[in-house]
């Protein structure tokens, strides 16, 4: 078998769990949620969730050579006798997920020195992600861990905690929420040095309420820093004093185009094939220009905050600020392809009032010498009472921004919104599915809507 990551005895101590069938060998060589990841040595950790139960894939676990898997209820005799042919082991704990995180919280602890970031925020918290692990790369060149996609909730965090070696030297793990006290919790299992919060915004207010709930919600990562930790903000933020009240005694530092902004950022637009950014330290007053791929005074902020992550660790303005020009952004964010002549722009992944209001700015400027614009906007999900009024402000917005073109809205809640307004709309994106056929080459179209709206379905193959 395969190197040894948890001994038997270091399993059940984190699970806190009992034998219904022993296992053999000294352990387990990996610690999985996956039945289609599993490998010989494997523990399987069977969780039930929203959209899948783990105990239907204990079998397919156990021949795929699973040394053990970890169940909250009792099996079939079926399952039982697959597990005994495969010398597969079974333990019995109160709650898979429960298990499977603490599993990830005794393997985190293995690496005590370890620089660990965590991010979150109402929107741009997997841009910021990955702006920061950028820019961390400059400190420590291929020993930069960072949450893979937007793997960023109570399965994803553990998963990506699960991944650290011995040779990471810094990881940045983003941390989403949509119901109070789960940002506490997926802290509580990072045990972060460094917090970020890179935005509060009206996301969420079903569960939150307003935007004081929300800065209570973000803040509870400040909260859980180690006693010697650092808190990085928005000067601007909504909620600021609530975040500096979670922040306590630890150091806090905030970024933004403010004058008081610790790290100040100057978003100076397009500059050749890239966009210029100035940052300017308060302490000292030095200055740092740099021309790096984002586009977007929200980006600008994003870069801001890293950079002062950087700083945090001991690097210099300059060399900091260098990290940003490595910076990409993954899937479905504020993606660019040209497809038979017509440039069609993503950024459908998600979407609240704050995000798409960044975006249609930034669209706005990067599409400026368009002859023909197309906006097609996705409903805005999880708003609660605000919902109505916000979708009715962003399409004034909208149709403000571009008096001239084209919007499109797909769901009932902007088509509501958009009631006597000259706009089209449509139920959902299967009747919106026409849309590519009139398009001619050199037209933008902008894609922005929440996730499970599916606006990304319209781009052709």
């Amino acid at each position: 078998m395969a190197d040894i990551f948890f001994s038997w005895d270091e399993v059940m101590s984190a699970v806190a769990g009992e034998w219904l069938l022993p296992g053999t060998g000294a352990g387990v060589s990996c610690v999985l949620d996956d039945s289609r990841s599993v490998r010989t040595g494997a523990l399987f950790v069977a969780i039930v969730g929203e959209l899948a139960d783990g105990h239907n894939y204990i079998a397919a676990a156990a021949r795929a050579g699973a040394a053990a898997v970890c169940v909250q209820r009792q099996l079939s005799e079926e399952d039982l006798a697959v597990l005994r042919d495969c010398g597969c082991g079974c333990i019995l704990v109160a709650d898979g997920l429960i298990a499977f995180q603490e599993l990830a919280l005794a393997h985190r602890r293995r690496f005590p020195g370890l620089f660990m970031l965590g991010v979150t925020g109402s929107c741009g918290k997997t841009s910021t992600k990955e702006i920061c692990a950028a820019v961390l790369e400059q400190r420590w060149p291929g020993q930069v861990l960072k949450t893979l996609g937007n793997t960023n909730n109570h399965f994803g965090v553990p998963r990506n905690l699960l991944r650290l070696t011995s040779a990471t030297a810094a990881a940045v793990i983003e941390m989403g929420t949509n119901h109070p006290g789960e940002i506490a919790r997926l802290t509580t299992l990072a045990e972060p040095n460094c917090g970020l919060v890179c935005h509060i915004g009206a996301a969420h207010l079903e569960a939150f309420g307003d935007l004081c709930g929300v800065a209570e919600e973000k803040g509870d990562l400040l909260a859980g820093l180690t006693a010697n930790g650092t808190a990085i903000v928005p000067a601007d933020a909504e909620g600021l004093e609530v975040l500096r009240r979670h922040a306590g005694q630890r150091r806090v530092l905030t970024f933004g185009p403010e004058a008081d902004a610790d790290l100040r950022c100057q978003y100076l637009g397009r500059c050749g094939d890239g966009y210029g950014v100035v940052l300017t330290r308060r302490d000292t007053g030095e200055s740092q220009r740099v021309v790096w791929p984002l586009g977007g005074e929200h980006q600008a902020k994003n870069a801001a905050a890293a950079v002062l992550v950087g700083l945090t660790v001991g690097l210099d303005l300059k060399t900091a600020a260098a990290g940003l020009r490595q910076s990409e952004l993954p899937g479905e964010r504020m993606a660019r392809r040209d497809i038979g002549g017509v440039h069609w722009v993503n950024d459908a992944y998600n979407a609240n009032p704050d995000s798409l209001a960044a975006s249609l700015a930034w669209f706005a400027e990067i599409s400026r010498e368009a002859q023909k614009r197309i906006l097609v906007l996705g409903d805005m999900l999880e708003l609660g009472a605000s919902s109505e009024r916000a979708h009715r402000e962003a399409l004034r917005l909208a149709r403000r921004m571009f008096p001239n073109d084209r919007i499109i809205t797909v769901g009932p809640r902007f088509a509501q919104a958009a009631a006597g307004m000259d706009i089209t709309s449509y139920p959902d994106v299967a009747a919106a599915s026409g849309l590519p056929a009139d398009l001619k080459p050199g037209t933008w179209v902008y894609l922005k809507g929440s996730n499970s709206i599916g606006l990304a379905k319209l781009m052709p193959a």
